[in-house]
């Protein structure tokens, strides 16, 4: 079996995608026709010209058109489904999602709990279904400050229904991690996980105020840590895991092309990286074509494949039995893939 099909196969986890990015354009369709909101285009082919984005900003306007489109407990129920239908095909066996709890609170009207009961309906339907199984990373927009109390208190009463960790979204551009110091205290009091976005459109600057000032446990993006050796220390010495999504990198214009991509210098330094899709379909990519990136334009091996995704499975926040367990299950799978032929 080759190299590539190998990426394809091979067990996952991914610890760094956005539900409401992770929708199909031809269920954004569905249920846009569903809940009568006007789209820039009504065919599968033509809305995908939406999804070519020349800055940050105009993917942040696309990604609320696309949460513009839920509206219901129903509507929920679908597209969590319909990410573990995406998860048995990539054969990701657990991850973490991350929503935006508030904002779609604001636009539906509907309680969080109403919310929620439609996106665990969907998940334990494809629990059922696929074996497959996930937990909510419930994020704060940083660009809307005054709703990180409301977010927060939230997750805490969510944690029985699922929800594993704190996030922090949006732009950082004017919004800093300093404005959410007390927020994320209260998050670490109350044993809650913590996984802020930090150097992605900002610099390094900003991965530090997460790991000193938020107690990040992990850092979403980070790539932005390449431009400082001292951070890039830091983060090696203390294991401290960045949650890599390369193709989402080059759409959203942080690097030209793969070729500047840091992905390589930074495993390469001994950084603990994950990599993931981010919001796939926004960015024509997905968890088996981010591991065939790591071979077409990183140079992986397959030892070094292989060591990716157990990395995902010790970043996550299972428990250590639970993260045993899936090494050893992981681990014998990468010995009957390199016994295959195909």
């Amino acid at each position: 079996m080759n190299l590539l099909e190998i990426a394809k196969r091979m067990p996952k986890i991914e610890l760094h995608i956005h539900l409401e990015g992770s929708i199909q354009p031809g269920t954004l369709i569905k249920l846009a026709r569903r809940n009568q909101i006007r789209l820039p285009a009504e065919d599968e082919t033509s809305l995908t010209e939406i999804y070519r984005f020349s800055n940050f900003n105009k993917f942040l306007q696309t990604y609320l058109l696309i949460t513009s489109c839920l509206r219901s407990q129903d509507d929920y129920q679908l597209i969590a489904y319909e990410y573990g239908c995406e998860c048995a095909r990539q054969n990701i066996r657990y991850a973490e999602v991350t929503f935006t709890i508030k904002t779609n609170m604001s636009i539906t009207g509907l309680s969080w709990q109403e919310i929620l009961k439609g996106l665990n309906a969907g998940r334990e339907q494809a629990h059922k279904d696929f074996g497959v199984w996930w937990q909510w990373i419930f994020d704060i927009v940083r660009n809307v400050p005054d709703t990180q109390e409301t977010v927060l208190n939230i997750a805490l009463a969510a944690r029985e229904m699922g929800v594993c960790a704190l996030g922090l979204g949006g732009s950082e551009d004017g919004f800093p991690p300093e404005l959410f110091i007390d927020t994320f205290n209260h998050a670490k009091e109350m044993h809650l996980h913590r996984v802020p976005h930090a150097g992605e459109i900002a610099g390094p600057q900003s991965v530090w105020s997460a790991l000193k000032l938020l107690d990040a446990e992990r850092i979403g993006h980070g790539v932005r840590s390449i431009e400082d050796p001292e951070l890039i220390e830091y983060l090696r010495i203390n294991s401290i895991p960045l949650e890599i999504c390369p193709t989402s990198n080059i759409c959203l214009k942080v690097y030209p092309d793969y070729a500047h991509h840091p992905l390589r210098k930074l495993w390469d330094a001994g950084v603990f990286l994950t990599i993931n899709s981010d919001d796939p379909p926004m960015f024509n990519t997905n968890l088996s074509n981010e591991y065939k990136v790591l071979v077409n334009e990183f140079g992986f091996s397959q030892s070094e494949l292989e060591q990716i995704s157990l990395n995902a499975i010790q970043a996550s926040f299972l428990s250590q039995g639970e993260k045993q367990k899936l090494v050893q299950e992981f681990k014998d799978e990468f010995v009957e893939l390199s016994k295959s032929e195909w």
